[in-house]
């Protein structure tokens, strides 16, 4: 990255990050996904919330244990008696590449509905495996590609486009991207689908 660190900008970014933060970890206490589904496997928080990079209203939480479908309708029926719980949606991918079950929950915290996503992998799934993404990618995160990361997330956001994570993390992390234009550009010959094998090399 060869552009000036705006301190100010990233003290914004990190302070509605912060909130948000916040808004995750009452969602969670509030629902103990983590606690609740210990009983099935070993669950795991992942993305952006155990990244400290949250803008969309997403919690993400891996599960390594048996392909038991009751475990996360035995969740459910708990979670649904909660006021602020307002849809759910079962995926069942096993034969897909995502090899596992998922569990989606809507949730109202304030006057934003989050989604809560439960994927259920199987305890010798080969990944890519998200959780192991957590510990590489805040050792890499520096206050500038953090800033420069947010800043990116929210502008895509702000403007309702689409884009993956991980590219976002690729383009600042080894290729230096710090701008919209350059994100662009980047896309063109490195974006990715499907799931991708990537972490990044500390700082």
């Amino acid at each position: 990255m060869t552009g000036s660190f705006d301190e100010h900008r990233w003290r914004e970014l990190a302070g509605r990050q912060e909130m948000r933060q916040q808004a995750a970890g009452r969602i969670l206490a509030a629902l103990d996904p983590l606690g609740r589904w210990a009983v099935f496997g070993e669950p795991v928080l992942c993305g952006a919330a155990a990244y400290g990079l949250l803008v969309k209203p997403d919690i993400d939480i891996e599960i390594y244990g048996d392909l038991d479908p009751t475990a996360g309708f035995v969740l459910l029926q708990d979670w649904a008696r909660n006021k602020a719980v307002r849809r759910s949606l079962f995926i069942n991918a096993v034969g897909q590449q995502d090899a596992g079950l998922g569990w989606e929950v809507r949730y109202l915290e304030g006057e934003l509905t989050w989604t809560v996503q439960m994927w259920l992998l199987a305890e010798d799934y080969a990944g890519p495996r998200s959780a192991n993404l957590a510990h590489p990618l805040r050792q890499a995160l520096t206050p500038y590609a953090s800033c420069a990361i947010l800043d990116l997330k929210e502008q895509h956001v702000a403007c309702a486009l689409p884009y993956r994570s991980i590219d976002l993390y690729r383009a600042v992390l080894d290729d230096g991207v710090e701008t919209m234009e350059e994100f662009d550009r980047w896309k063109q010959s490195n974006s990715s689908t499907g799931l991708l094998e990537w972490a990044p090399t500390a700082r």
